[in-house]
Formats: C-alpha cells, sequence, structure tokens
C-alpha cells in the first residue's frame, strides 16, 4: 500500500467516524461538536495564536509640514 494510498484511507476513515459521531449525537439528544477558532492571546484575533501572531510592521509617524 502506498503512501497516497493510505492517506486516502485514513480520510475515508475520518469521514465514516464523523457520521457516526453525528448519528449517535442525533440518537442520544447531544449536540454535535463545534471546533473551536483559535484565538491569539495578544490581538484576540481569530484563527491564529499567540505562537503564530504576525505582528504588523511598525509604521514612521507622518510628519505634517504646515
Amino acid at each position: 500500500m502506498t503512501i497516497d494510498e493510505r492517506i486516502a484511507r485514513v480520510k475515508e476513515l475520518i469521514q465514516k467516524r464523523e457520521e457516526i459521531d453525528a448519528e449517535l449525537a442525533g440518537r442520544f439528544g447531544l449536540s454535535p461538536r463545534v471546533k473551536k477558532t483559535a484565538l491569539c492571546t495578544k490581538c484576540e484575533g481569530e484563527g491564529h495564536n499567540a505562537k503564530t501572531y504576525d505582528a504588523p510592521e511598525p509604521q514612521e509617524p507622518q510628519v505634517i509640514s504646515e
């Protein structure tokens, strides 16, 4: 079995597991799991965390001449 075949099989199994989990949750009145989005502790943005935070480049102050 090649690596691509293994990956495809794992994806199939994960899909089946998600379907089974949803059916069991429905039968027992449980709500399906919902993944939380990652929240950054530095900027409170979604989709990343403090470790992967990409700070914006500091900008030079603009001098307004009169």
